[in-house]
């Protein structure tokens, strides 16, 4: 198989879930930037969700750079990472068009939990498919951040539920910024694979 087609695809469907999520956006019915003041919710919650899907547009680019073969558990392990991805432009219009009420917080952070998980389960299937003594498999050991990240998107989804949904956004966004931090791991296997 073609991991090449792979990565299209997942460009392709990456970059819809973006598009989508702008044209979500409601214009004001007035000029003034007051009413452009009254949608904070809006932009915020879109800022987020595009650094998110960003993040895992890049992720995901490390991964397949990496890896030198697909199987059919690759494809469907994708396909399931792409699933959860593209629940996010409702996720993100709900909680935003609603002002961060706890049920669209809490199902936002839920989104955001299933599809890191997902990128877990397709690390594990290309490890597996690799062989855990490969070069691929020896970058992307150690799941740390990514057990972190989801034990604090879960976090959030509680603090969410039991009701200080802006709380939890804010504990979402500094989650997204712990992903900035660079993986010197990923950076030398390039610089050797290049």
């Amino acid at each position: 198989m073609d991991k090449n087609r792979l990565e299209a695809f997942s460009d392709g469907v990456m970059s819809i879930i973006i598009t989508i999520m702008v044209l979500e956006f409601k214009m004001p019915k007035s000029t003034s930037w007051e009413s452009l003041w009254q949608i904070w919710p809006v932009f915020v919650s879109y800022a987020l969700s595009f650094f998110f899907v960003g993040l895992n547009w890049s992720s995901h680019h490390h991964l397949f750079h990496l890896a030198s073969k697909v199987n059919n558990k690759i494809l469907w392990a994708n396909l399931l990472g792409l699933f959860c991805l593209s629940f996010t432009p409702f996720a993100t219009a709900w909680m935003g068009e609603n002002a961060f009420k706890s049920a669209t917080v809490t199902f936002y952070a839920i989104i955001l939990t299933l599809s890191v998980i997902s990128y877990l389960i397709l690390v594990h299937q290309l490890r597996s498919l690799h062989g855990y003594d490969s070069k691929f498999s020896k970058a992307f050991k150690g799941y740390f951040k990514i057990y972190l990240t989801i034990a604090l998107n879960l976090l959030a989804a509680l603090i969410a539920f039991i009701g200080l949904p802006k709380i939890a956004f804010i504990l979402l966004f500094l989650i997204s910024l712990m992903w900035f931090i660079p993986n010197h791991r990923f950076e030398s296997h390039h610089t050797a694979n290049s």
